[in-house]
């Protein structure tokens, strides 16, 4: 059952919480607010600094924005409690914006959300952003090492496996051009990386789940 974390991390909401002090302000409309939030079937298989692989959750904004996913304008605000407890019942995990994954900076008319992990830099006219990709994974990793989210079942990793196979099968037709050969090697050592570590994941200890806190 997917829970909504809402009293735990760091709060990044609010123009004093979450906008870094002495940002200028970027040449944009503001881009709206969103949760993070994890399915249980979708993990990402990536490589480590030290050549080995591992199974993070991979994460899918669920951007506030009135009109879209259920979310309402109200008077003060918005209501999202509709578009969370849709995906709350099609098992998503909702991640509260409390960790602190949501960086806020202003510009026109407003502020911009950003991932935490990504920092606008204003290049001429134009915005660039750079992203910190070592660091994104290190904190996903954090939430499968305090419960947050729960560690993969193996079925989940089966299934992306699975899809792996079929595309070496596929350019196996083409293995006679250079470039296919070498996108089928690679793939091939990911395939048997990732099945080492599917392991490891699905055996690591769990943490117990974090409930959410109450209200009552």
């Amino acid at each position: 059952m997917a829970i909504d974390f809402s009293e735990s991390g760091k709060v990044v909401q609010g123009p004093e919480a979450s906008t870094r002090p002495g940002a200028t302000t970027i040449p944009e409309m503001p881009r709206c607010d969103f949760y993070l939030m994890h399915h249980p079937e979708s993990w990402e298989l990536r490589a480590r600094p030290d050549g080995d692989y591992e199974w993070l959750p991979r994460l899918k904004p669920l951007f506030l924005q009135p009109g879209i996913n259920g979310v309402r304008q109200v008077r003060g605000g918005m209501d999202d409690s509709a578009a969370r407890i849709s995906f709350q019942d099609r098992g998503w995990t909702i991640l509260d914006r409390k960790l602190g994954y949501v960086t806020k900076y202003p510009c026109r008319r407003g502020q911009s959300s950003y991932l935490t992990w990504d920092t606008p830099h204003v290049m001429g006219r134009k915005v660039i952003v750079r992203h910190d990709a070592d660091g994104y994974a290190d904190w996903r990793r954090t939430l499968l090492e305090n419960g947050t989210i729960q560690t993969p079942e193996p079925e989940a990793l089966e299934a992306i496996l699975h899809e792996l196979d079929k595309r070496i099968e596929r350019a196996g037709k083409a293995i006679h051009i250079p470039g296919v050969r070498v996108q089928v090697e690679k793939d091939e050592k990911k395939r048997a990386a990732g099945k080492k570590a599917a392991k490891k994941a699905t055996t690591r200890k769990r943490a117990p789940r974090k409930k959410a806190a109450s209200h009552a």
